[in-house]
């Protein structure tokens, strides 16, 4: 318990309110990367066949030929690597922060993309899980979708998303707690008056109104 307050101090990241308490944070699933590794390995090796092939089995004499071609290689070679680097970038970037206030969805890429969507855990009116297929139950992954009465937050690849289901769930039910106790104890303040002096000088007791949300009820 320390450890995660002295985690929540030092996490600091765009949009943070002042009072928010950090939760625990999370990026997609490592699936997510599996098809762009496996197309990058692939043309890799694809390169380094064609390379071996030309140079050393056909056996180019040309000296301007195999420079030409060495040259066309390596530059597909860097771009299928360069690629592969701005998926991973894209992945890395992609960043889902619960705190116990609100779920925050930060979006980026290195130069395009810089989204940023925040909900409140006190205004979700449900939050589902979905888990669809053999390699989403195998691996533990799945999607999370967090409605509120005008937004929609969907969140895929969650990794561990049996676990983060139940905590969100205990985080939203703790925020709707705290909001319905600083309602009552907005609610719970007295004041006393003196109620005017009637006929013959004669004062009644006092009495108290509550104030609730900004109201006087006499009682």
């Amino acid at each position: 318990m320390m450890h995660r307050k002295r985690h929540s101090t030092a996490m600091e990241f765009q949009g943070k309110d002042i009072n928010e308490e950090f939760q625990f944070c999370f990026h997609q699933h490592w699936i997510r990367l599996l098809c762009p590794f496996a197309k990058m390995v692939l043309e890799s090796a694809v390169i380094a066949f064609v390379g071996y092939t030309s140079i050393v089995l056909i056996g180019i004499d040309d000296p301007t030929a195999r420079r030409i071609i060495v040259i066309a290689l390596a530059a597909l070679l860097c771009v299928s690597q360069i690629v592969f680097l701005v998926a991973f970038y894209k992945f890395f970037l992609y960043v889902i922060i619960v705190t116990d206030k609100k779920v925050h969805r930060i979006k980026k890429t290195l130069i395009a993309i810089n989204d940023h969507q925040s909900i409140d855990l006190w205004m979700l009116q449900d939050i589902n899980k979905c888990q669809h297929g053999i390699i989403q139950n195998l691996f533990g992954f799945g999607s999370l979708i967090l409605e509120a009465q005008d937004t929609t937050l969907r969140l895929h690849f969650v990794p561990n998303v049996n676990k983060k289901y139940v905590h969100l769930m205990h985080l939203r039910e703790r925020a709707r707690s705290s909001l319905s106790h600083a309602a009552r104890a907005m609610g719970n303040q007295y004041l006393e008056r003196h109620t005017p002096k009637k006929r013959g000088g004669i004062h009644t007791t006092p009495r108290k109104e509550a104030l609730y949300w900004g109201h006087a009820y006499p009682s």
